[in-house]
């Protein structure tokens, strides 16, 4: 159920009942992503916090699992919303402190491991298929990946902190005491906010095809190398490494793309022609979309550390040989 309330000319406030999907569905689904995500997280951190050797795929994997864990942690908040938001006031201390830890911990996260996963398939791509390109190389250099990952937590700060103050400080309407922190959900006539979003939206594009690029150029490496290679060990092993990658683009693309997507259509239709029912209509895609980003919490501990597990161990017992320590890098 839908009412419309006119504020001004270019606010207003689209009141929806929640459904059964809001209610029951993603609650669910939340919380099979927090008991997963959490154990798989905190195992594939303290695993690789004992690693003893220390390079840039590693860091970055440990900083990957820190922003997946601080994901899944603010989980909780994001249930509890769809379960209580619409019986809490907008204007309520409860709703303004979920709302602040949903969308900062939401856009800082996803932000930070879709950079970090942009680092990992950069290093790996300069280890398999580029490894004397020294600039390239530089990725996996322990040093760099430290400050590259520093940068990164810091410089994403500012712009989502930035986006929480406007949001609460410019955009909550403390004197509308029918409003209801769910609604907040659906406000529109937002010019600022479908801009950022749309400019995010497209520099993940920009993220995906050289994520999906490095990905590729590695699958066709090691296709190669596996076709040229006479012992059965190394085929099987290639084989396995061409199946992780593509089940981490696959993944990635799944887990992403629709929130993405969704938010440039959307952008564009604020900047454009923006009404209640509008909204409405894309409300329940949103909200699945933004279940898929979370999933990918629960899925980059698997995709990245706990498939892989077999290949860390086995490191040092692949030394030797040119084609089995170019696959060891890969699964480092």
């Amino acid at each position: 159920m839908l009412h419309t309330t006119n504020s001004t000319n270019i606010s207003q406030e689209c009141n929806l009942t929640a459904s059964r999907l809001e209610k029951v569905v993603l609650p669910i689904l939340y919380s099979v992503i927090i008991f997963v995500g959490l154990p798989a997280n905190f195992t594939a951190l303290w695993m690789l916090l004992q690693h003893n050797r220390k390079h840039g795929i590693l860091i970055y994997l440990m900083n990957l699992a820190m922003a997946d864990l601080i994901s899944c942690l603010s989980l909780p908040f994001r249930a509890t919303l769809l379960l209580l938001g619409d019986t809490w006031k907008e204007s309520s201390p409860t709703c303004t402190i979920v709302m602040i830890i949903i969308n900062f911990s939401f856009y800082y996260t996803v932000s930070c491991s879709t950079i970090f996963l942009a680092f990992i398939s950069i290093s790996r791509y300069a280890m398999i298929v580029k490894p004397n390109n020294s600039q390239l190389n530089r990725f996996y250099n322990t040093d760099f990946a430290r400050i590259a990952c520093t940068v990164t937590w810091v410089t994403i700060t500012i712009p989502v902190l930035a986006l929480n103050m406007n949001y609460f400080f410019k955009e909550l309407n403390f004197d509308n005491a029918s409003s209801v922190c769910y609604n907040m959900q659906l406000q529109y006539g937002k010019r600022v906010s479908a801009n950022a979003f749309v400019t995010v939206a497209l520099m993940f594009l920009i993220i995906l095809a050289m994520f999906a690029f490095s990905y590729a150029s590695i699958a066709l490496h090691l296709c190669t190398v596996r076709r040229k290679s006479i012992s059965q060990h190394n085929r099987v092993v290639h084989m396995r490494a061409q199946m992780i990658i593509i089940a981490a683009m696959t993944g990635f693309i799944v887990s992403h793309l629709p929130y993405h997507v969704y938010q440039i259509v959307t952008g564009l239709q604020r900047l454009n022609n923006d009404d209640c029912w509008s909204r409405l209509e894309t409300h329940h895609v949103k909200l699945i979309a933004l279940w898929l980003v979370s999933l990918s919490s629960c899925l980059n501990p698997i995709l990245y550390f706990l498939l892989s597990k077999s290949f860390v161990e086995n490191r040092s017992k692949r030394r030797n040989t040119s084609k089995r320590k170019l696959t060891s890098d890969f699964t480092s």
